[in-house]
């Protein structure tokens, strides 16, 4: 779609080198080849966003249903959700830095069409399973390895195209900057997530909706029945994907077998000699131990253990956390330009940080709206965690290398994360829901103070180079 902008230029040159003949009807032209370019520029952040929400409503039903077929269909402990987890989230610490490479070579639009076609089926085996009743743990383990795989090449592919969208809608005369389209990408991540987060939590089982809003029942819908639904939204995106351009393909000039190396090697260097972009990597890969471990293995387990609750009790706290970064990201997307980003990051995740010691306290168990506020506190500084790193990674990485800049940033988060899984699913076995949450609370407490201390972030303002 670029080429198209150069096209229109073109055209319009071509009118003022015709001052006899021909002026009237070249400007004609260039002005209807104008104006279609325009509103297929236009036409493409709504298909994103489709694309992410498609994407994110099917992780929605993935967080709930995932670890309900584990713990509550399966009825299995913390320790094998742990390794089921570490299994989903395993394959993009392997994969990730090659998806960035391919990301940046192949044509943005035809994989993400491919890959939403891809995870649709993971979602369908189990579905089949669960209809069958031959749900067992290895498919589980399966089902991780699968989607951790497609992932793994999906959002590098995913989040370096945004760039582009931001580029050609701001070059056919658009506001809307780099930091504003993050917060819509981030927006719609979480609204969608919320909702299916709120489908998953009626899996086998009925809500009764509160008095106020009527005080009927929804539900129970079948496991399998959802495992379907996951797999046709998810599969949806690819068809909103038809409207996006190609995208930009990178010629790095390497071939053969080393050229994947090289490219990631060149990525690396990138990171290293950034020290915004090595300073948020190293960090991620601490959010993604202390964090994401207590977030898909403890709050699952507290869940079932503390309040006794199944696939309802998953949706509630899930939907809870991710409302609260619905929220946030709301006023981010309404906010201009931060002048001063690595302060508002480095606020929101010690926040977060704190609010998890909340846990320690045992009579907790017998205030569940308290444990659900402390969780919406937590998805507030997430949300705007989210959106600032993100924001920060993407302008200082260099435009020709960003896919691989983002795949080296998640590789970050992910190696940690099946780490954290692992290492929480066993402390949570063996000192329990309570006792545990000290140690991401202090954890990440202590890579926010170091970030403060001894890194750029916290000084670092958003208009420097």
């Amino acid at each position: 779609m670029e080429d198209d902008f150069d096209r229109l230029d073109d055209k319009i040159m071509e009118g003022s080198r015709s001052p006899v003949s021909g002026l009237d009807t070249a400007f004609a032209a260039g002005s209807a080849f104008g104006r279609r370019v325009v509103k297929n520029v236009f036409r493409e952040l709504p298909a994103y966003l489709v694309v992410q929400s498609s994407w994110f409503m099917a992780f929605g039903l993935q967080m709930v249903l995932f670890p309900y077929l584990i713990t509550n269909k399966l009825g299995l402990n913390g320790t094998l959700l742990g390794v089921a987890n570490m299994a989903l989230a395993l394959p993009s610490v392997v994969f990730l830095l090659i998806g960035g490479v391919v990301a940046e070579r192949a044509d943005g639009k035809r994989m993400i069409m491919m890959l939403h076609f891809l995870a649709a089926l993971p979602a369908l085996m189990l579905a089949f399973a669960v209809d069958q009743e031959m749900l067992a743990y290895p498919l589980m383990v399966a089902y991780g390895v699968a989607m951790g795989t497609v992932g793994a090449f999906m959002m590098p592919a995913r989040d370096s195209i945004l760039n582009e969208v931001v580029y050609r809608r701001t070059k056919a005369g658009s506001n809307v900057t780099l930091q504003r389209g993050v917060a819509f990408a981030t927006l719609a991540q979480f609204a969608a997530q919320i909702i299916g987060i709120v489908l998953g939590g009626y899996a086998d089982k009925a809500t009764t909706m509160p008095g106020f809003l009527g005080g009927f029942e929804i539900g129970p819908i079948a496991s399998e029945e959802l495992l379907v639904f996951q797999a046709c939204v998810v599969g949806f995106g690819a068809i909103a994907a038809l409207l996006l351009a190609r995208g930009k393909q990178v010629k790095t000039g390497r071939s053969g077998f080393g050229a994947a190396l090289g490219d990631i090697a060149e990525g690396f260097q990138a990171v290293k000699s950034n020290e915004r972009l090595l300073v948020m990597t190293l960090s991620m890969f601490g959010v993604g131990i202390f964090v994401i471990g207590s977030f898909l293995v403890v709050l699952p387990i507290i869940n079932k253990k503390v309040f006794g609750f199944g696939p309802d009790g998953i949706r509630d706290m899930y939907m809870t956390f991710w409302f609260g970064a619905f929220v946030s990201s709301v006023i981010l997307s309404m906010m201009g330009n931060l002048k001063r980003p690595g302060r508002l990051l480095l606020s929101a995740q010690f926040i977060g940080a704190m609010v998890i010691l909340v846990m320690l306290w045992e009579g907790i168990a017998n205030y569940h709206e308290i444990f659900l506020g402390v969780v919406f506190v937590w998805g507030l500084a997430a949300g705007v965690s989210i959106a600032m790193s993100r924001t920060i990674v993407q302008a200082a990485a260099p435009a020709h290398q960003l896919a691989r800049v983002l795949s080296i940033y998640q590789l970050g988060f992910m190696a940690g994360a099946p780490i954290g899984a692992f290492i929480m699913g066993v402390a949570v076995d063996t000192f329990g829901p309570y006792d545990i949450a000290f140690v991401p609370a202090v954890g990440l407490g202590a890579i926010v103070l170091w970030m403060v201390f001894f890194s750029p972030i916290w000084n670092m303002r958003a208009d420097e180079d």
